[in-house]
């Protein structure tokens, strides 16, 4: 059976043309070997190395830019006031920072602690955002597995972004190992509030309904030998004494029946261009774009 549905996808391999702007330009079955070697080819030539770190990978992004940060917001007053704090970095290095947030006494401390942030929800369209864009860069970070309509941003990216513009996301790698075996093993320790993961395909699908692309798609580094620091060490035990580590659930996942690999030839070109494993790290960091109009020309 695989064997054959690996023949099947090598010759959808060889026949599929370029890909188009929607899947459906090429089947109308979203299985169809032809609309999965496009999909795959797409994330192909969307996949890059490892990302060490993904503050530091957003914050270079934003540099000199024009940005905007949806659920700018931090838990706390003292976080805001920390050098670690996302949007505080972004707005040390940006050209122009606006934060947007559905928190309005969040958003009201803020505009204390002197950053420009307005209160809205961007499900409703853009309000008073628009008045400020467009935006060079536009960053998502650690907010859509927390979202229940994952469109909404990227409507807001179709609406906002500058022509070359870029939408920046982060979000848990959902095929990161302890995440998979805690899944498994039915333990429960992801963060209550999150309601959905994302994975590549489908971005890159939500990304083309909007008239939009992946560009690049990359998780960040596993840290396999690196040992946790004294704060992270110290979040673990507290965590531990406040009974959200680790706590089974007594449940169960059950995995698909069987998988599919579109063909070898992702791996071989993972190792040639020599990114190692891939997936392994704890964040997903997706970048979608604009369409290249010379790319359809």
């Amino acid at each position: 059976m695989r064997h054959s549905q690996s023949e099947a996808f090598d010759r959808a391999l060889s026949t599929t043309p370029s890909p188009a702007a929607r899947w459906r330009d090429v089947a109308d079955d979203p299985n169809d070997p032809r609309v999965l070697v496009q999909r795959a080819r797409t994330l192909r030539a969307a996949w890059r190395p490892e990302i060490a770190d993904r503050a530091e990978f957003i914050v270079d992004r934003c540099r000199g830019r024009r940005v905007l940060d949806i659920g700018c917001v931090a838990h706390d007053v003292e976080r805001m006031r920390s050098p670690q704090w996302l949007h505080g970095r972004i707005a040390a290095v940006a050209a122009t920072c606006l934060g947007v947030d559905v928190l309005p006494l969040g958003v009201e401390q803020m505009r204390r602690e002197g950053f420009d942030a307005v209160a809205h929800d961007l499900s409703a369209g853009a309000g008073p955002v628009a008045g400020h864009g467009p935006f060079d860069v536009i960053v998502a970070g650690e907010i859509i597995e927390h979202v229940p309509s994952l469109g909404m941003l990227f409507t807001a990216a179709r609406e906002l972004l500058a022509d070359d513009g870029q939408l920046v996301i982060t979000t848990p790698n959902p095929w990161a190992p302890h995440r998979v075996r805690a899944g498994q093993r039915g333990d429960c320790w992801e963060n209550v509030d999150h309601i959905m993961f994302a994975f590549p395909s489908g971005v890159a699908e939500l990304a083309e309904r909007h008239g939009l692309v992946l560009a690049e798609a990359a998780t960040t580094s596993a840290d396999r030998h690196r040992l946790p620091g004294p704060l992270e060490l110290a979040r673990a035990v507290r965590r531990r004494i406040r009974g959200t580590g680790w706590v089974r659930a007594g449940f169960a996942t059950q995995g698909p029946e069987c998988s599919v690999r579109i063909t070898g030839r992702t791996a071989r070109y993972s190792r040639k261009r020599g990114h190692g494993i891939r997936f392994v790290g704890e964040t997903f960091v997706y970048v979608v774009r604009r369409p290249d109009p010379s790319a359809s020309a």
